[in-house]
């Protein structure tokens, strides 16, 4: 999700990228940064459950690992090898930008398929940190902001998937309409009361609300686990690996705005962090927070566990705090891993009554698609963009919908047209490159005569 931040002044920067803090004061700046991101972490690997079958173990293993990659890829950005981070508190998580196709894969193949395609398609990710400087002039914010908002779009449906989920007599829609609707109020609450402290704490607040009235409900019951292992370890290929053509493209385009997406995030916390945004440096450090992305995502799926990116909401709690030490990340990392270590960290978020998580995700999907408006925002809007918006989102919300017509396209194609995200996103990369290209031409004509 992309954030946009606005410059920050040195006197506002408490500690710069490269400051030393008390061990201390480290843990409490990570544990804020670690509430604010926590359950956006988490929540791709539960949909992704909730969606797709698959036994008690895995969905422990899949949440436990997610947490897991998170610190990995933390600490990749925050410690810099070469050209491997960016040398910035750069948190990183699950990725909500792969959730619809991951979906779409899961359910045509299982996880198998769904890390599969995610590791087939990160050489897109690899060769875009290359040509970073060019990649920014060519697709500008205005493709990014397309993208999220049809991220944010197609993803609202399912969260009220959940939140009706099971739900067949008049008790039950009670039930749920009160979980879901309690999470949601709660989420909401904590962002508009316009206390800084209470929104980084929001989504951690309202699912801990949705557990305890659905325990009050009795809709909560420890499962019973044949597992003694004190540890949950990563294993490579624990899912297997498949793959099919027809989803090679469409992920290699999400993986393109993945990257655009990425550049306005880490551009955010260099200046956050007291840090230039122009130069070589700085492009250097992009790439290699691109690269660092790339890495955490090849290894991801080989342990069976989906793409991750810099989570842009924690720029907020940057902004909030004055804290940009990198020194930061290296705790935030620990605590990750740890927390995906422990078995019962999985055991504890399978155990969500779906309409709490669909509660959450209402308003989380929801605030997603007002990130891509934002973004649309740092364009001047004229003719050519308003129409780019429009015939994006026509494509996208025109052409998928029409299954028996998307079935009937050759697999590459089906592929896809059968993704409104890639569908969308598409449509505005090639409307964008046409405007520039006539753009040129009419620059040379005029130069000519």
């Amino acid at each position: 999700m992309a954030c946009v931040i606005n410059k920050v002044s040195q006197t506002d920067i408490l500690y710069t990228h490269d400051a030393q803090m008390s061990p201390s004061s480290a843990l409490f700046a990570a544990l804020q940064q670690v509430i604010a991101m926590f359950i956006g972490c988490i929540t791709p690997a539960l949909i992704f459950i909730s969606a797709v079958e698959m036994d008690a173990a895995t969905q422990n293993y899949l949440i436990s690992m997610s947490l897991l990659t998170a610190g990995l890829g933390t600490f990749l950005q925050a410690r810099q090898f070469g050209w491997i981070g960016s040398g910035l508190l750069s948190v990183n998580g699950t990725s909500f930008a792969y959730l619809d196709l991951l979906l779409r894969a899961g359910s045509e193949g299982g996880l198998a398929l769904a890390c599969g395609m995610a590791l087939a398609a990160v050489p897109v990710q690899f060769a875009l940190a290359f040509f970073l400087p060019s990649l920014r002039r060519i697709f500008p914010p205005l493709v990014a902001g397309i993208v999220v908002l049809l991220i944010g779009l197609t993803l609202i449906p399912v969260a009220g998937y959940y939140i009706t989920s099971g739900a067949d007599n008049g008790r039950m829609w009670s039930q749920n309409l009160l979980l879901a609707g309690s999470v949601a109020a709660v989420l909401i609450l904590t962002q508009v009361l316009g206390k800084p402290l209470l929104r980084v704490a929001g989504p951690l607040l309202a699912i801990g609300m949705g557990y305890l009235l659905a325990a009050i409900m009795g809709l909560l019951s420890w499962p019973e686990s044949t597992n003694t292992a004190f540890i949950v370890l990563p294993q490579p290929l624990y899912a297997g690996l498949a793959f099919e053509w027809d989803l090679l493209l469409p992920f290699g385009i999400i993986y393109l705005v993945s990257s655009i997406e990425a550049i306005g995030d880490l551009t955010a916390t260099a200046s956050l962090s007291g840090l230039k945004t122009t130069g070589n440096d700085f492009w250097k450090r992009l790439r290699g927070g691109i690269f660092s992305d790339a890495i955490t995502t090849t290894i991801a799926t080989i342990i069976s566990v989906f793409p991750t990116a810099t989570f842009s909401q924690n720029n907020g709690v940057i902004q909030l705090t004055g804290i940009g030490a990198r020194q930061v990340g290296y705790y935030i990392a620990a605590i990750l891993v740890v927390a995906g270590l422990i078995p019962q960290t999985g055991i504890f978020f399978t155990m969500m009554p779906k309409p709490v998580l669909g509660g959450a995700t209402l308003v989380l999907f929801g605030l997603i698609a007002g990130a891509g408006f934002r973004l649309i925002n740092q364009t001047k809007l004229g003719s050519k963009e308003v129409l780019t918006i429009a015939i994006s989102l026509g494509m996208a919300f025109g052409i998928p919908t029409q299954e028996t017509f998307v079935d009937s396209l050759p697999n590459v194609l089906a592929g896809i047209l059968g993704s409104s995200v890639a569908t969308g996103g598409l449509t505005a990369v090639l409307l964008c490159l046409m405007y520039r290209q006539l753009k040129t031409e009419s620059v040379e004509d005029i130069i000519e005569s």
